[in-house]
């Protein structure tokens, strides 16, 4: 009896191992674009001064520093088990990001901006940069740089919020040109490509960097 017992328990093993997906599968390594890495000017160890209407100054550092991370980004997926809700795996690249996240001295007020890479299609190694930024409760990108030859259909990329273009933007009496901007309701977050956060906009004030 008991050595029917070790037979069924070695065939279930068996078949549990047969029926496991293999680890993910490393295809390569996927730097930031030229473009991307230029987007912004940040080292992370910088003072973000802004300035408002009235005069008044908000300082940000961000204590982390810069933040690089290489995450797997699956583009595809090569085995799913069979059972419900088991783990499946993909075929992913190594993808570089950067972060930084700055408070203000209160920690009161937090900017977020993130530079990443991302599928497009899944299924495909067709890949994108972007660029993130959070503030209060805007989490807003905006398409950097298509890492394929293959073309990208802005109607079929799900950035969620995103940012609008602007040839020109006045803030508090200064104008910036070729600035991207996104406000909802009482907040707003303004950004230049090669410069950064240049301005924010917060239920009592617009501020803008010194």
């Amino acid at each position: 009896m008991k050595q029917l017992f070790y037979l069924l328990l070695l065939s279930a093993s068996f078949y549990l191992g047969a029926c496991s997906c293999p680890p993910n599968e490393k295809q390569g390594d996927l730097t930031l674009g030229t473009e991307a890495a230029a987007f912004l000017p940040y080292s992370g160890a910088e003072t973000l001064v802004f300035v408002d209407e009235t005069g008044g100054t908000m300082s940000f550092t961000a204590p982390r520093g810069a933040e690089f991370a290489n995450d797997q980004l699956c583009y595809k997926t090569i085995c799913t088990e069979a059972k419900f809700g088991s783990p499946s795996s993909c075929d992913y690249y190594s993808a570089e990001s950067r972060r930084y996240t700055y408070f203000n001295s209160g920690n009161t007020e937090v900017l977020d901006v993130l530079v990443y890479s991302d599928v497009y299609k899944y299924g495909n190694p067709h890949f994108y940069d972007a660029l993130q930024v959070g503030y209060g409760s805007l989490s807003v990108r905006h398409l950097i740089a298509n890492r394929s030859s293959d073309p990208i259909v802005p109607t079929e990329l799900t950035l969620g919020s995103v940012f609008e273009a602007r040839a020109t933007l006045e803030l508090n009496g200064r104008t910036f040109t070729d600035v991207l901007a996104y406000e909802e309701g009482a907040l707003g977050i303004y950004v230049k490509p090669g410069e950064g956060v240049v301005g924010f906009k917060n239920a009592t004030h617009t501020w803008v960097i010194q």
